[in-house]
């Protein structure tokens, strides 16, 4: 079973960490720190699908979920990539419930969906059950991120097919006419975020955010937040050599 599934059936929430950086070497590296998924960010990003395949397999041998953010909510990426081995897809910008529809049949085999059947990696660690079996291995989030968003949530969560609704908080906020920042604290960016959360919960579905920092993902989890992206890596990295040069300057504060 997917990882992140594991988690739910125990009443936790999954934890991911968010790759913005191309490679193999890193993603299987931070793979092997706790994580239950890697998101690889290929709308933001500079990771091309040859880039992202390597990611994908490095992620799953060495023991967490590879999940991806595509590019757009396109049926031909999004199968492409379920077959050479992601176990999650984060579709951007839905904001009707046609679009979801469109995601959520992409995902899955007739007679529920028009996947079309080349599962090259996943029968590799499924086995030739995998087919019969499918839609229990990935998870499938459709991104909430505009004002149409939100007004037609309640439709785009009527849709079979979807695990449930991930935030993209700093295009929300932007969207609301605010910074756009990942942990806003703007009333009607959280006014937002809440309402999403309760309304997804209602309709019996999983609801995901992106975090920066581990406190805010931590109490978006204690606010029953089902899953949760934490601590990019590119702004891991830069934080990190931050503070290394400030030490090695000696203008570190103490």
């Amino acid at each position: 079973m997917n990882k992140i599934r594991e988690r739910w059936s125990a009443g936790t929430a999954a934890i991911a960490g968010w790759l913005q950086i191309p490679g193999a070497l890193h993603a299987e590296a931070l793979a092997r720190c706790g994580y239950d998924a890697l998101v690889i960010d290929m709308q933001h990003s500079p990771t091309d699908f040859s880039t992202a395949l390597a990611m994908m397999t490095a992620i799953e041998h060495a023991g967490a979920e590879p999940m991806v953010r595509v590019q757009r909510s396109e049926p031909e990426e999004i199968m492409k990539l379920l077959d050479c081995g992601a176990y999650g897809i984060i579709a951007p910008m839905i904001e009707t419930a046609e679009q979801a529809r469109e995601l959520a049949s992409a995902v899955h085999y007739a007679p529920r969906g028009v996947r079309s059947f080349g599962a090259r990696r996943p029968m590799m660690r499924y086995g030739e059950s995998y087919m019969k079996n499918a839609s229990d291995t990935f998870v499938i989030f459709a991104m909430i991120e505009t004002r149409r968003g939100i007004e037609n949530l309640d439709e785009i969560l009527s849709v079979d097919g979807l695990d449930g609704v991930f935030i993209g908080p700093a295009d929300l906020a932007l969207s609301l006419g605010c910074a756009p920042v990942a942990e806003s604290t703007e009333p009607r960016v959280m006014e937002a975020v809440d309402h999403i959360r309760i309304r997804a919960h209602a309709a019996g579905k999983r609801v995901g955010m992106f975090c920066n920092g581990a406190a805010f993902a931590r109490k978006k989890i204690e606010e029953g937040f089902d899953f949760v992206s934490v601590a990019p890596d590119l702004l891991v990295l830069t934080n990190g050599v931050r503070k290394i040069v400030a030490e090695t300057r000696g203008t570190a504060a103490s």
